[in-house]
């Protein structure tokens, strides 16, 4: 077998380093969209459906896609492999691309022309990458994600990597006891791309997934949330729009924001790469129908954004994908935070382009019938002499950086910067004023930062490579939040939210202070899903007690300033400061309670239980000093109160078809669990599922065999290689048996094939 360290005894370990990196680049950059223009892959033919994957409805309705702010029971991430062809084919620098179940492209490194195809398909194997600073970041991510109390489900190759993730997360000193591991072939990492959107569905709130197509040429990983559901059990949902993970933006009430760029990728008829198991000449191209822009979108609408789909201009140089997550982020239901280019890029396309989507974004309106708006903004990177770029061209090609680019993780944020990371922190100052601005544009999160250059030139970074798994019985907050100034706000503050949980909830509360003192306890009021109170106007706190002599002051137009001789102009001082009343009216004693100039914020978060004993707050950082403020002033300053007027007391329930929707089934079928990049065409025979499944010792499946016939079973493990063979002559109802205690554990393929037509299965052996 062919090993990295024998690839070549004719160069130094520099020179294959760098070759290595040149493959990487080539084979693992982001955006792999049009890889089919330079393949000598054929298009195929559309595959007829399996029997039993025809469109189905979910077994309820009632969906919701919730915000990536909410809470999450796992974080999706792999380790970072290299591969090579299974094979001796001498000296030289080689490679392998894998492309379906056991099957890669063999590349060779030319000195003068760099990586060449060398027009040969067959096994491969795979290396971990757990030294270079690449490999690692992985690693830190796992660490990070159990940090932030969820669980990381690690991909690895084959089942013995599990025990290599372990050792080497102990060795860097990092946290290992939260981990699950998925088992199956990949690929590359970016799992945001290629992996489920989630979402709740039925009156339980149970959890599904939604299945897109992602580029084509990457089959393998086309499959991971078929993986995810076979090994962990949860429903998954296909259809054939061509969409990643990155381009969408959900504001977790029904709303979506993508960009263009899905537009390109549904004008064409290439589809997933796939072949049928035994001849290397049926690799092809899948042939997909091509969509028009208005089918795309309506697609998407009845998907995922079916109270309201946003398509924006994608950016032009952001490392080739066009997806919104390099720049814009949704802080929760109300607005978003957005990466701002700064004024000395303004000649640049995409400054442009960020600035109008902005606009767009904020002139939207949420499900509170006001617009989204901006919480907050990031700073933009620098290179690593905290330089600026030279041009949008050098930005694209070689860095595409950004702090957008982020995952949460509960209250905790998987950050990237751009500097080695010494306890916790960046070390380049630059870097590290950075993430203090970060820090306060998401108050109350534990920021974890990774240092993420190695992904420069990529087209992307943490956010790209993780995906969040939501939690199990769900208590959702949806809120109106309380933001700016509240003069306009004569009476007491109106606060109110939608709440729901599958077994109800138990009681809802509003905390508060005033200017930093005690908290207060608001118990809410329940109607329906609609709990609502009122929090206290802090008065007092603006007015002192002033002694004023031989004097008569007529306060008008809400406006005065006093002093012992009342100007004409209605303007003095006491004491060097300035006062103003906030009413009509006319004092004729010698003591006046006078407004003093300053501020007051009122700080704020909800917290509800359900019955079933969950209890969430709203933020969710609320513990850790994320809460949500408005303040008064003293200051007659009408510009300030334009949000607060927009205050009204709701107390009316929201309608669950104001918060849930039935998406369109005929867009979806179930995931059958077919081998990756194997074609299983309709064929008239009833297969069941193996049982128990994983199995330990013996695994039995059901089949209608119908009038009979003869059929080979074959059972290949992960890597596409054969471990058994076997024959079937029966008719009718039969239980075939496999005895899995002879098997090492693994995931497997068991195909059934009857001539040219197959269906398989997969089994799990612990």
């Amino acid at each position: 077998m062919l090993t990295l360290a024998t690839m070549a005894v004719a160069q130094n370990a520099s020179s294959r380093e760098e070759i290595m990196n040149e493959w990487h680049q080539i084979k693992h950059k982001r955006d792999y969209s049009k890889e089919y223009y330079n393949s000598n892959i054929k298009l195929g033919q559309t595959i007829a459906p399996i029997k039993g994957s025809e469109t189905k409805a979910l077994p309820e309705d009632r969906i919701w896609y919730p915000g990536e702010w909410e809470e999450v029971q796992a974080v999706v991430v792999t380790v970072s492999y290299a591969y090579f062809p299974d094979s001796n084919l001498g000296a030289g620098y080689f490679s392998a691309d894998p492309m379906v179940t056991g099957l890669a492209e063999y590349y060779k490194y030319n000195m003068q022309r760099g990586w060449e195809s060398m027009g040969i398909y067959g096994p491969y194997y795979s290396e971990m990458d757990t030294t270079s600073s690449f490999g690692k970041v992985f690693f830190y991510l796992m660490d990070g994600i159990q940090k932030g109390n969820a669980q990381a489900w690690v991909r690895v190759e084959k089942k013995a990597d599990t025990a290599t993730v372990l050792r080497t997360l102990a060795r860097l000193n990092l946290r290992h006891d939260n981990i699950r591991f998925i088992v199956g072939a990949g690929n590359s990492f970016w799992y945001r791309d290629c992996g489920p959107i989630c979402f709740y569905y039925g009156e339980k709130d149970s959890i599904a997934m939604m299945d897109f197509e992602y580029y084509p040429g990457r089959a393998l990983d086309d499959s991971l949330p078929s993986l995810i559901m076979q090994q962990i059990g949860i429903p998954n949902y296909i259809n054939t729009i061509e969409w990643e993970g990155g381009n969408c933006l959900v504001d977790g009430a029904g709303f979506l924001f993508t960009s263009n760029a899905v537009y390109g990728n549904n004008s064409d008829t290439y589809g997933q790469m796939t072949w049928n198991g035994r001849d290397i000449n049926s690799l092809h191209y899948i042939q997909k129908t091509r969509l028009t822009q208005a089918q795309t979108r309506a697609a998407l609408r009845s998907l995922i954004g079916q109270r309201e789909t946003h398509v924006l201009p994608a950016y032009q140089y952001d490392g080739g994908t066009g997806h919104i997550d390099l720049y814009a982020d949704a802080y929760d239901e109300n607005g978003f935070v957005f990466s701002v280019m700064p004024d000395q890029y303004r000649t640049w396309n995409d400054y442009t382009i960020g600035q109008r989507n902005i606009d767009s974004l904020c002139s939207y309106t949420s499900i509170f019938n006001r617009n989204y708006y901006t919480m907050g903004t990031l700073p933009f990177p620098s290179k690593d002499n905290g330089g600026s770029f030279a041009n949008q061209r050098e930005y694209n090609e070689q860095y595409t950086r950004t702090y957008s680019n982020h995952t949460f993780v509960n209250d905790l944020i998987l950050q990237p910067c751009f500097s080695a990371v010494v306890n916790g922190q960046p070390t380049a100052a630059w870097d590290r004023a950075n993430i203090e601005k970060i820090k306060e544009a998401y108050p109350g999160y534990t920021i974890y930062p990774v240092d993420v250059r190695d992904f420069d030139g990529s087209g992307g970074a943490i956010h790209c490579i993780t995906k969040q798994i939501p939690a199990n019985n769900p208590v959702r907050i949806l809120h109106k939040n309380i933001h700016g100034c509240a003069n306009a706000i004569q009476d007491k503050m109106p606060v109110s939210a939608v709440i729901t949980n599958n077994s109800g909830i138990a009681h809802a509360e509003c905390i508060y202070r005033i200017g930093g003192g005690e908290w207060q306890t608001l118990p809410l009021t329940a109607n329906g899903n609609r709990y609502y109170g009122t929090m206290s106007r802090p008065q007092s706190t603006f007015y002192e007690d002033r002694i004023v002599t031989d004097t008569v002051l007529t306060i008008t137009d809400s406006v005065a300033v006093i002093d012992s001789t009342l100007n004409a102009d209605s303007t003095a001082y006491i004491y060097d400061t300035t006062y103003t009343f906030l009413y009509d009216t006319t004092y004729t004693t010698d003591t006046v309670s006078v407004l003093v100039d300053t501020v007051v914020t009122v700080e704020y978060y909800l917290s509800a239980t359900s019955n079933n004993g969950k209890t969430i707050t709203k933020p969710m950082t609320a513990h850790q000093g994320g809460y949500y403020s408005y303040y008064y002033t003293g200051q007659l300053d009408t510009a300030a109160w334009l949000d607060s007027t927009l205050y009204d007391f709701d107390t009316t329930p929201m309608p669950a078809t104001d918060i849930t929707f039935v998406f369109d089934a005929n867009r979806t079928h179930n995931d059958t669990s077919t081998p990756v990049g194997i074609e299983s065409p309709d064929i008239n025979l009833h297969f069941g599922q193996f049982y128990p499944n994983p199995s330990s010792s013996q695994a039995k499946i059901n089949i209608n065999l119908g009038n009979g016939g003869n059929y080979t079973v074959t059972i290949f493990d992960n890597m596409g290689r054969t471990v058994h063979t076997s024959t079937i002559q029966s008719a009718g109802n039969i239980t075939f048996n496999i005895r899995t205690d002879r098997l090492p554990a693994g995931v497997y393929t068991v195909l059934f094939r009857n001539g040219s037509q197959s269906v398989s299965r997969r089994l799990v052996v612990q």
